[in-house]
């Protein structure tokens, strides 16, 4: 996994922004996010054919990549 803030984006509107550039490789959820974010991130990833894994809690995965703050969602950006 990325751990390093300049290889990831954190929630869903950087998200979607850097999707629109198509420089997202992979979109980690957090299972306990809620249920409409899950579903809007799930459909907006399969729209740009990016892999997502719905993966821990919001607060595992902040603990994995290094963020200070509960996170629903990780996009790992292109090298």
């Amino acid at each position: 996994m990325a751990n390093s803030m300049h290889n990831v984006v954190i929630g869903k509107r950087q998200i979607l922004r850097e999707l629109k550039k198509n420089n997202v490789a992979e979109i980690t959820i957090a299972v306990d996010a809620e249920t409409q974010y899950i579903a809007s991130l799930i459909e907006v990833a399969k729209l740009h054919g990016v892999p997502y894994r719905l993966s821990g809690t919001m607060n595992e995965i902040s603990a994995d990549f290094g963020i200070q703050v509960p996170s629903g969602a990780v996009g790992v950006l292109k090298n």
